[in-house]
Protein backbone atom coordinates (compact mmCIF):
# COMPACT_ATOMS: atom_id res chain seq x y z
CA UNK A 1 0.00 0.00 0.00
CA UNK A 2 3.04 2.46 0.87
CA UNK A 3 4.56 1.46 -2.68
CA UNK A 4 1.00 2.36 -4.25
CA UNK A 5 0.96 5.47 -2.53
CA UNK A 6 4.10 6.50 -3.16
CA UNK A 7 3.73 5.88 -6.75
CA UNK A 8 0.31 7.57 -6.83
CA UNK A 9 1.99 10.69 -5.03
CA UNK A 10 4.84 10.95 -7.83
CA UNK A 11 2.13 10.52 -11.00
CA UNK A 12 0.40 13.71 -9.23
CA UNK A 13 3.19 15.65 -8.98
CA UNK A 14 2.85 15.49 -5.19
CA UNK A 15 6.83 15.87 -3.46
CA UNK A 16 6.03 13.85 -0.23
CA UNK A 17 6.97 10.82 0.94
CA UNK A 18 4.23 8.60 2.48
CA UNK A 19 5.79 9.24 6.05
CA UNK A 20 5.74 12.45 5.78
CA UNK A 21 2.51 12.70 4.52
CA UNK A 22 1.50 10.53 7.78
CA UNK A 23 2.87 13.28 9.71
CA UNK A 24 1.19 15.99 8.44
CA UNK A 25 -2.34 14.84 8.33
CA UNK A 26 -2.69 14.94 11.73
CA UNK A 27 -1.32 18.57 12.19
CA UNK A 28 -3.71 18.83 9.46
CA UNK A 29 -6.47 17.59 11.48
CA UNK A 30 -5.63 19.65 14.22
CA UNK A 31 -3.81 22.54 14.20
CA UNK A 32 -1.62 22.78 17.79
CA UNK A 33 -1.34 19.25 18.49
CA UNK A 34 2.80 18.63 20.02
CA UNK A 35 5.08 16.69 18.73
CA UNK A 36 4.73 14.63 21.50
CA UNK A 37 1.22 13.88 20.73
CA UNK A 38 2.42 13.30 17.20
CA UNK A 39 4.64 10.73 17.95
CA UNK A 40 1.99 8.69 19.66
CA UNK A 41 -0.36 9.13 16.74
CA UNK A 42 2.20 7.89 14.58
CA UNK A 43 3.69 5.24 17.09
CA UNK A 44 6.80 6.21 16.56
CA UNK A 45 10.00 7.05 18.51
CA UNK A 46 10.86 10.87 19.45
CA UNK A 47 13.82 11.40 17.62
CA UNK A 48 12.30 9.56 14.05
CA UNK A 49 9.42 12.13 14.27
CA UNK A 50 11.82 15.17 15.28
CA UNK A 51 13.54 14.64 12.19
CA UNK A 52 9.95 14.60 9.94
CA UNK A 53 9.42 18.00 11.47
CA UNK A 54 12.58 19.32 10.90
CA UNK A 55 12.52 18.35 7.67
CA UNK A 56 8.68 19.14 7.02
CA UNK A 57 9.67 22.53 8.81
CA UNK A 58 12.05 23.19 6.40
CA UNK A 59 9.94 22.93 3.25
CA UNK A 60 7.86 25.37 4.53
CA UNK A 61 5.35 22.98 5.09
CA UNK A 62 4.60 22.64 9.17
CA UNK A 63 6.21 25.46 11.30
CA UNK A 64 6.93 24.65 15.21
CA UNK A 65 6.39 26.82 18.18
CA UNK A 66 7.48 26.42 21.22
CA UNK A 67 5.52 26.46 24.54
CA UNK A 68 5.22 29.75 26.32
CA UNK A 69 4.90 27.63 29.76
CA UNK A 70 7.68 24.94 29.00
CA UNK A 71 10.07 25.45 25.93
CA UNK A 72 10.58 21.50 26.05
CA UNK A 73 7.16 21.18 24.66
CA UNK A 74 6.68 22.10 20.62
CA UNK A 75 3.52 23.08 19.15
CA UNK A 76 3.16 21.83 15.48
CA UNK A 77 1.31 23.83 13.13
CA UNK A 78 0.80 23.16 9.41
CA UNK A 79 0.85 26.42 6.98
CA UNK A 80 -0.54 27.27 4.16
CA UNK A 81 1.68 25.06 1.75
CA UNK A 82 1.31 22.12 3.99
CA UNK A 83 -2.77 22.65 3.97
CA UNK A 84 -2.86 22.42 -0.09
CA UNK A 85 -0.22 19.76 -0.41
CA UNK A 86 -2.81 17.71 2.25
CA UNK A 87 -5.56 18.71 0.01
CA UNK A 88 -3.74 17.89 -3.56
CA UNK A 89 -3.07 14.10 -2.19
CA UNK A 90 -7.35 13.47 -1.35
CA UNK A 91 -7.28 11.84 -4.65
CA UNK A 92 -4.40 9.91 -4.71
CA UNK A 93 -5.23 8.33 -1.23
CA UNK A 94 -8.65 7.53 -2.00
CA UNK A 95 -7.90 6.03 -5.30
CA UNK A 96 -5.34 3.60 -3.20
CA UNK A 97 -7.26 3.10 -0.18
CA UNK A 98 -10.39 2.14 -2.80
CA UNK A 99 -7.79 -0.62 -4.96
CA UNK A 100 -6.60 -2.06 -1.55
CA UNK A 101 -9.61 -2.80 -0.17
CA UNK A 102 -11.52 -3.60 -3.37
CA UNK A 103 -11.78 -7.42 -3.46
CA UNK A 104 -12.77 -7.26 0.40
CA UNK A 105 -15.79 -8.62 1.63
CA UNK A 106 -17.79 -5.34 2.72
CA UNK A 107 -19.15 -7.07 6.10
CA UNK A 108 -15.74 -8.24 6.98
CA UNK A 109 -13.99 -5.50 5.95
CA UNK A 110 -16.51 -3.50 8.54
CA UNK A 111 -15.83 -5.83 11.06
CA UNK A 112 -12.06 -5.50 10.76
CA UNK A 113 -12.03 -1.60 10.96
CA UNK A 114 -14.77 -1.98 13.95
CA UNK A 115 -11.51 -4.24 15.96
CA UNK A 116 -8.87 -1.73 15.10
CA UNK A 117 -10.91 1.24 16.04
CA UNK A 118 -11.31 -0.31 18.90
CA UNK A 119 -7.63 -0.99 19.88
CA UNK A 120 -7.06 2.28 18.66
CA UNK A 121 -9.07 3.77 21.26
CA UNK A 122 -8.44 1.66 23.86
CA UNK A 123 -8.64 2.90 27.29
CA UNK A 124 -5.68 1.61 28.02
CA UNK A 125 -3.89 3.45 25.18
CA UNK A 126 -5.73 6.57 25.81
CA UNK A 127 -3.96 6.57 29.27
CA UNK A 128 -0.51 5.67 27.80
CA UNK A 129 -1.23 8.89 25.50
CA UNK A 130 -1.59 10.84 28.81
CA UNK A 131 1.25 9.28 30.99
CA UNK A 132 3.80 9.14 28.00
CA UNK A 133 6.60 11.50 29.32
CA UNK A 134 9.54 10.33 26.96
CA UNK A 135 7.16 11.87 23.95
CA UNK A 136 6.09 14.97 25.45
CA UNK A 137 8.09 17.68 23.83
Amino acid sequence: MTNDLSARFAEAGLDITVEQWRALIPAYKRDGLTQGELCEVMSQEKTGVSRLVSALEKRGLLRRESSKADRRVKFLYITEAGRTLIESSFEPVVHVLAQTVKDVDPAELAICQKVLWQIITSPEREEKLLQNVECSS
